[in-house]
């Protein structure tokens, strides 16, 4: 909202239009689908990240992230598919807006590399959604875990008492970032497989 004040007249307010993603959504269109065993495993992975349990998401407010999961310590719903993106940005819109809680979703590629993830963000706030897009899963060498951006922007630290939105990097340099991307490559690699990890 923009407030234009003139000498000598009243106050004229402007209302700006704030990007959405609910044209993204397809009239007539169906629901995610169903959630396969992979989107599963990397839905309940997110939770162990945050050290909190994740239980089916009943609030599913919009109802249409069908077979999310809903991170209960922090309040966070997430649903992972095998989808590229635009698809079910503005599904996610409306149910962030619905549930008043952060959701996340988990890209992944079919097929054996599931371990190649991004993630799309979508922060409720107070007035607007803040939307981070095309991230990445880190890990710092202490275990620490994140969620960067793939160029410029704020990361995100997976905590037990939520998200934490921070314009601080938790690497040094651009060699750094992949190799904390390689690393929750790894980390992630063998949760889906059920073997030897990197701490």
């Amino acid at each position: 909202m923009t407030m234009i004040n003139s000498p000598g007249s009243a106050i004229d307010l402007m209302i700006e239009p704030h990007p959405s993603m609910f044209g993204l959504v397809i009239k007539g269109s169906v629901p995610l689908p169903t959630a396969t065993r992979t989107d599963i495993k990397l839905m309940r992975y997110l939770a162990s990240l945050m050290h909190s349990r994740a239980s089916r998401d009943v609030l599913n407010m919009a109802g249409l992230l069908a077979d999310s999961l809903f991170i209960e310590t922090p309040g966070v719903i997430v649903r992972a598919t095998a989808c590229a993106s635009p698809l079910f940005l503005g599904e996610m819109e409306a149910e962030a807006i619905a549930a008043r809680h952060p959701v996340v979703l988990l890209r992944h590629s079919q097929g054996q590399s599931a371990n190649d993830v991004t993630i799309d963000l979508v922060l409720p706030g107070d007035a607007d959604l803040r939307w981070l897009q095309g991230y990445r899963l880190f890990r710092g060498l202490a275990g620490d875990s994140c969620i960067v951006p793939t160029g410029d922007g704020p990361s995100v630290r997976l905590l037990p008492h939520g998200l934490f939105l921070t314009e601080h990097a938790p690497y040094a340099d651009d060699w750094d970032r992949t190799a904390g991307i390689e690393r929750a490559n790894a980390h992630l690699d063998a949760h889906l497989r059920g073997g030897w990890s990197w701490r």
